[in-house]
């Protein structure tokens, strides 16, 4: 009988420590039937070393450390990077450094033969940060225009000349650190906060108009869409409430739906993204998400969408092609 091939897969920590974290253990229980899994955690990477802190799976669901490991295998699966985490503990004082560590880290076992594919590739992830919608043409690819900033004088002109904008972390997620900012006062605000934040700066964040409208995300597996939501009156950083919103399957026939996937395939497939999600608000794209995107959608504990399977059948699928 063959071996099997060898997998290694970068998860949320948080995993490792038996929280629920679906989608990540959807692909945990599936690929350790199929390959010689091994569980690597985001931000557990010694990057002097060229280690990364492992596990295996064991009985009933749990994890066994194997220590710090020099990274080998047939297939690296990088499904978390770790936004979430401080990245000064690790070493960085910006947080776009510890992401690009990561992400040179990840091409370097590929360049030196010692990983034959991570996914998503380095460079399509790369274009998942939000600053990347900056240098794309707003009209060619349906985006909201993103700018950047060298200023709080900057954020207090495009302020004025949109009205309302949002300040989103370039490498973030969840509306993590986001702002909207709706007058010269917010901006301030905004300024002040930074000045007194020792984690963030203004290079790490972007700006777009605020746009209101239903938010609609299109998931994406190998180059394929493979399921759909809308949700009116979403939870959002500023929300007063988040106990009175609506979501649904999103998906051919909807009003707009033909459109949005025109646009969402177009974008995802001048990023490269192997998997991950298009998100728009209204009719315009806001964002793209690779490692970390969340392959379900709830609303309270009524799961809307679940679009697990078709994720695991294409890692199922890039393994057995190896």
């Amino acid at each position: 009988m063959a071996a099997k091939k060898r997998v290694l897969l970068t998860v949320n920590p948080f995993l490792v420590t038996g929280k629920r974290m679906m989608t990540q253990r959807s692909l945990v229980t599936t690929l350790d039937r199929h390959a010689d899994l091994v569980i690597a955690t985001a931000g557990d990477y010694d990057f002097a070393q060229g280690l990364v802190r492992a596990y295996r799976r064991v009985r009933g669901g749990r994890f066994e450390e194997l220590g710090m490991i020099a990274p080998a295998a047939d297939l690296w699966i990088v499904y978390s990077d770790g936004y979430y985490l401080d990245h000064r503990p690790r070493g960085f004082a910006r947080r776009m450094d510890f992401f690009h560590a990561q992400n040179n880290f990840h091409q370097h076992f590929v360049a030196a033969g010692n990983v034959g594919r991570v996914i998503n590739e380095p460079a399509a992830e790369a274009k998942t940060l939000k600053s990347w919608f900056a240098g794309l043409d707003p009209a060619e690819y349906r985006i909201i225009p993103t700018r950047l900033a060298t200023s709080i004088d900057d954020v207090h002109d495009f302020r004025k000349r949109e009205d309302a904008i949002v300040a989103k972390l370039d490498w973030g997620g969840a509306g993590l650190g986001a702002h909207r900012l709706l007058s010269d006062s917010d901006v301030q605000r905004f300024g002040q906060q930074l000045a007194e934040d020792n984690s963030h700066d203004l290079r790490d964040y972007v700006f777009q108009p605020y746009r209101p409208g239903d938010e609609k995300r299109l998931w994406f597996a190998g180059g394929r869409f493979v399921a759909g939501r809308q949700r009116h009156g979403g939870p959002t950083p500023w929300s007063d409430s988040t106990d009175r919103y609506d979501t649904w399957p999103y998906f051919t026939g909807a009003e707009g739906f033909a459109s949005d996937l025109e646009a969402a395939e177009r974008l995802r497939a001048h990023c490269g993204l192997d998997f991950g999600a298009v998100d728009f608000i209204g009719d315009h794209i806001n964002e793209i998400n690779g490692c970390g995107t969340i392959f379900t959608d709830y609303k309270f504990w009524q799961c809307i969408v679940d679009a697990r399977p078709a994720l695991v059948s294409f890692f199922i699928e890039q393994l057995q092609a190896l």
